[in-house]
């Protein structure tokens, strides 16, 4: 009876911690999962901040290069000085700052996003003439703007740690759209999970850029990688 009675206890313990084993297993490979959802969303939204990085990158280098040229040729040449639409931009770009820093709309605006704003509106309204336009978009063909603007969108992906591969560069709405992604890489229990690698794509987009179509000159989607 006694050997019985302690068949049985020896019985019961082993199944306890056979029990406890396969909680344990459970509990291993749910912690897992959970920390790959985790890592999986902290990769989306770093893909997010990649994206609109050189989004952002892009439409500075593409205000910057417009203004030089535009203030370069005006300064810098004789033809520059004799046109009517360079001859005083830099002036109209001017007053146009105070009328915006005057505004109650603007008020909340840093001084360079005013500064940028004013001359998105000049520009914008002497583009309309015909010959205006063809002289700002050979002037921006020379330059090669197009180029500068795809490379510092490139750049700014790769020092986020992004992807190159699949991602695009998009001219939509008068804004620079950029496509990017971080790679996600899975952390594995027991061969489970292991092995997952995927690129999570974002996509985030500049600033309006009043005669960005007006003036863009190759295709309006461009692949980055």
């Amino acid at each position: 009876m006694i050997k019985k009675l302690k068949a049985r206890f020896h019985n019961e313990d082993g199944n306890i911690i056979l029990f406890v084993l396969g909680m344990l297993s459970i509990i291993m490979i749910l912690f897992v999962f959970v920390l790959n959802m985790g890592m999986g969303l902290a990769v989306k939204e770093k893909s997010g901040t990649t994206a609109n990085q050189a989004s952002m990158a892009a439409s500075s280098v593409f205000y910057e290069e417009v203004r030089k040229i535009v203030f370069d040729y005006e300064d810098d040449t004789l033809e520059g000085k004799l046109q009517a639409f360079f001859e005083d931009i830099e002036e109209k770009v001017d007053d146009k700052v105070s009328d915006l820093s005057g505004s109650f709309t603007y008020s909340d605006w840093s001084t360079n996003e005013i500064e940028l704003e004013a001359f998105d509106l000049v520009l914008k309204e002497e583009i309309d003439t015909p010959v205006i336009r063809e002289k700002l978009n050979e002037l921006l063909e020379e330059a090669d703007i197009e180029s500068q603007v795809i490379n510092k969108a490139r750049e700014a992906i790769v020092q986020n740690g992004g992807q190159l591969d699949g991602a695009e560069l998009t001219i939509e709405n008068n804004r620079i759209h950029v496509k990017a992604a971080n790679e996600f890489e899975s952390t594995s229990y027991d061969g489970m999970m292991a092995g997952i690698s995927e690129n999570i794509y974002q996509e985030s987009a500049g600033p309006e850029i009043d005669f960005l179509e007006d003036v863009w000159n190759t295709s309006n989607t461009v692949q980055l990688n």
